[in-house]
């Protein structure tokens, strides 16, 4: 039990937050600690040297003015026995090792004389383990003979300073260490309550409460960007559910109205004897609403496919101008019935990449609605434009129209206008909305225009050289 709390505890972020800021922050003190450390040392071992150079060239300087080694190291080690810091001692020997004067004790400091003209070495004497600084150098008298001098202070001082310096870099880490537990604790404290509190509006969101939304906090930084983001995710699928939802109830909607139709057709005819001209026409009615059922079932399962993104083009280079007569022979006499005046004003042999099978379905989905809702006497008209690169098919009529407020809903699935489309002529919603799905996978756009003083002008742009599916 307590090894499950153990591991539980350290799962958790603000506990894996400090420890990584713990670690990070005894890292970077271990580190400026040593090069502090580091630093301190060589500037006190300078100090020292500098003041070595300089006894060194006062002892030079003495001999030099007495003209005569013992003399001038005499008066030299007068000048040097009051100081009370950083006292020296020296010996002064011939190039190949003869002692000519030594200081008291001097013996005890193990140095040797060296080729070199000058060098700086920390040694430490037989008898009281004192750590030296030794200085050498050459030098010469009358220009004649070349001597070695030695100059050594104790350093103890500064060694004092060192470890006294360590010894608060010792206590002082892990002072820093307890407070880069408790800051990192208290710093990962405000995350981890945001994320608890992500965690905990998230786990309430259900089907029922789409709308719920994380509060944002009031700092700029990553945690209200994920919040945003997910918002943002959260609008989006509220959107894509309510759209199921929308889509689930208008097809329960669609399909119930005309299968409830054929029902009553069939309970009718049965309610009691009748000849078979009745029932003949009766069939035929209900083929036909089938007909229609099959027609809009086909249309969804065409949308489902867009959807998901399954449905690929067929395309080819194709002279849109031959697709666009095709039509409007079929539709020509449908218009003629209703003394509509259909024409094509103009029609440029515009040659495309396109469906071959379903550029003609966008034009008969488009020509059909012109018909349809187009009074007798009223006029449509074609037209195909050739750009530089694109081509403009507009179809406009001098019907009933669609109101302005619709204008920018007409494309959407199931919608429809129903002030102006009722009755016999009541679709299902899913022809314009399939037109527009039709032209964007051929990398186009549609849209429609209501036309003075009455009728729509619907407007497709369709790109030359689109060969993408």
């Amino acid at each position: 039990m307590l090894s499950k709390l153990k591991i539980k505890y350290l799962n958790r972020f603000d506990v894996k937050l400090t420890i990584s800021y713990t670690f990070a922050l005894f890292l970077i003190s271990l580190i400026l600690s040593s090069f502090y450390y580091y630093r301190l040392e060589h500037n006190l071992l300078k100090q020292i040297d500098r003041m070595l150079k300089d006894e060194v060239n006062e002892l030079i300087k003495e001999i030099k003015e007495e003209n005569h080694i013992v003399n001038g190291c005499k008066r030299f080690s007068e000048d040097i026995s009051h100081r009370e810091f950083y006292q020296v001692v020296f010996r002064v020997m011939t190039f190949d090792g003869i002692l000519l004067w030594e200081s008291e004790n001097f013996s005890t400091i193990l140095s040797k004389g060296v080729k070199e003209k000058e060098h700086f070495i920390v040694t430490t004497d037989h008898r009281g383990n004192n750590r030296y600084r030794i200085y050498e150098t050459r030098f010469n008298l009358n220009d004649q003979m070349s001597f070695v001098a030695q100059l050594a202070t104790k350093t103890k001082r500064s060694d004092k300073i060192l470890e006294n310096s360590r010894e608060n870099i010792f206590s002082a880490i892990p002072i820093v260490f307890l407070l880069s537990i408790f800051c990192g604790m208290y710093i990962a404290k405000k995350p981890r309550k945001i994320l608890q509190n992500i965690t905990s509006v998230t786990r309430k969101i259900t089907s029922q409460n789409l709308a719920e939304r994380l509060p944002l906090p009031p700092s700029q930084d990553e945690i209200r960007e994920l919040t945003i983001t997910i918002n943002s995710m959260l609008d989006r699928i509220e959107s894509s559910f309510n759209e199921i939802k929308q889509f689930t109830s208008d097809v329960s909607h669609e399909l119930r109205n005309p299968l409830s139709a054929v029902k009553g057709e069939i309970e009718v005819v049965i309610s009691r004897k009748r000849d078979a001209s009745d029932y003949l026409e009766t069939m035929h009615i209900c083929l036909e609403r089938i007909d229609d059922l099959i027609k809009m079932v086909n249309d969804l399962f065409l949308i489902s496919r867009f959807d998901a993104k399954k449905y690929e083009l067929e395309l080819g280079r194709i002279n849109i101008a031959d697709l666009l007569r095709e039509m409007y022979d079929f539709f020509l006499p449908l218009a003629q019935e209703k003394n509509i005046d259909f024409n094509i004003e103009q029609c440029d042999n515009v040659f495309a990449f396109v469906d071959r099978h379903k550029i003609p379905r966008l034009l008969s989905n488009l020509m059909d609605n012109a018909v349809k809702f187009t009074p007798e006497n009223e006029s449509i008209s074609l037209s195909l434009i050739e750009h530089s690169h694109e081509a403009e098919l507009n179809i406009s009529d001098s019907g009933i129209g669609v109101p302005e407020k619709h204008l920018k809903n007409i494309f959407k699935r199931f919608y429809q206008v129903d002030q102006a489309r009722s009755g016999a002529e009541h679709g299902a919603g899913l022809g314009l909305h399939i037109c527009k799905r039709i032209v964007e996978l051929h990398g186009g756009s549609i849209s429609a225009i209501k036309n003075k003083p009455k009728g729509t002008t619907f407007t497709i742009l369709l790109p030359l050289n689109n060969k993408t599916t």
